[in-house]
């Protein structure tokens, strides 16, 4: 197993918003869009994102994680399920890609335009405890707590993460370990 001990916990005040993704028709097509709700949401999210960043030094996770995420909305207006709160925080704790062209083959290819708290949300793991805690009309929010959780490639299911352990043991940046071995 590869053992973790990063955690991060941390506040984003305001009232948490889902995609809420509906069809609109854009240059005479259908597309689907988040709320205008949702994209204002993300802006302020990863702006006190960037402010605790730079003043605390947040862990960037690439290897399983478990999130807990409570959330305290601002009224009972507009109450959103909690499947939507999650997968809303996921994606914007998770670090953005984009395409490119690839010049020499002439295809396009994803590339990291920003980095953020989560290497994808694939990495989640565990959603034990979120919620939505209550409401506070004066100070909304969402408190997220992440933490590392073992890796074990021996019985690890999802193959992105069988092959960051093999990247990680092949770097010497850890070994696999069986049950009860210490890391010492």
């Amino acid at each position: 197993m590869i053992e973790a001990a990063n955690k991060a916990v941390f506040t984003i005040m305001g009232n948490p918003a889902t995609k809420k993704n509906s069809p609109i028709v854009v240059r005479g097509r259908t597309a689907v869009l988040p709320s205008k709700a949702y994209r204002r949401y993300e802006q302020e999210f990863r702006r006190q994102l960037s402010v605790i960043k730079e003043q605390n030094g947040l862990p960037h996770f690439s290897g399983p994680v478990h999130l807990r995420a409570e959330y305290y909305l601002e009224n009972r207006a507009h109450y959103p399920d909690l499947n939507g709160l999650i997968q809303a925080t996921q994606d914007i704790l998770s670090d953005e890609f984009g395409t490119v062209l690839d010049r020499e083959t002439g295809k396009r290819k994803r590339q990291k335009r920003r980095r953020w708290v989560l290497e994808d949300d694939r990495i989640v793991k565990s959603l034990d405890g979120c919620r939505i805690a209550g409401i506070d009309k004066t100070n909304p929010r969402v408190e997220i707590t992440i933490e590392a959780m073992e890796l074990n490639p021996e019985t690890e299911t999802d193959p992105y993460l069988i092959r960051l352990a093999k990247s990680w043991t092949e770097q010497g940046l850890f070994s696999a370990k069986r049950e009860g071995d210490s890391l010492d």
